[in-house]
């Protein structure tokens, strides 16, 4: 199907906003991976998600628009709209998605500070009976060691005693 020049012109613009609107998800991706850590086999993962669905996106948009003729424009028109995005407006969603990341982060942070604080407390107030039954644990489990070691030497004496007892006896008989 032959275009005219004000339609190819039209669908220009428009493979143009469909490259910038592939990049701003690619950001979404970027943000992802820079609020929570990723080990790189997820990150790999993610860029395969991400161009399959890049691909699929361009290619529905591009079978609806231009009845599936790939042109040359087209495809300049994609990268073309994903570097004028990542040059102008992806820099600044980076920056501004850090600092609103980095509040929301404290935000969170202070809230679960404050809804710890009672937890804390109750904490810190059963710490010292349990601190105090520490203590008497430990001295009465140093008396009983204490008090064992002693039945253990009168236990020894004991059977020595006994035997020299039996030795002695057996010389008797």
């Amino acid at each position: 199907m032959i275009l005219s020049m004000t339609d190819q012109l039209v669908f220009f613009a428009q493979v143009l906003m469909v490259g910038a609107a592939a990049g701003l998800i690619y950001d979404f991706f970027r943000i992802l991976r820079r609020t929570f850590r990723h080990v790189d086999a997820l990150t790999q993962a993610e860029d395969v998600v991400y161009w399959l669905l890049a691909t699929v996106f361009i290619f529905y948009f591009i079978l609806h628009s231009n009845n599936g003729e790939i042109r040359l424009y087209a495809v300049v028109g994609v990268f073309g709209g994903m570097g004028l995005y990542f040059f102008t407006l992806s820099r600044l969603l980076m920056a501004v998605s850090g600092v609103v990341i980095d509040f929301l982060k404290r935000v969170i942070l202070t809230v679960v500070g404050i809804i710890l604080i009672p937890i804390k407390l109750l904490i810190k107030a059963l710490s010292y009976p349990a601190k105090y039954l520490m203590g008497v644990m430990k001295k009465s489990s140093r008396h009983m060691s204490k008090t064992a070691r002693l039945v253990s030497r009168r236990a020894k004496y004991l059977a020595g005693r006994t035997r020299r007892d039996l030795h002695i006896i057996r010389k008797m008989i």
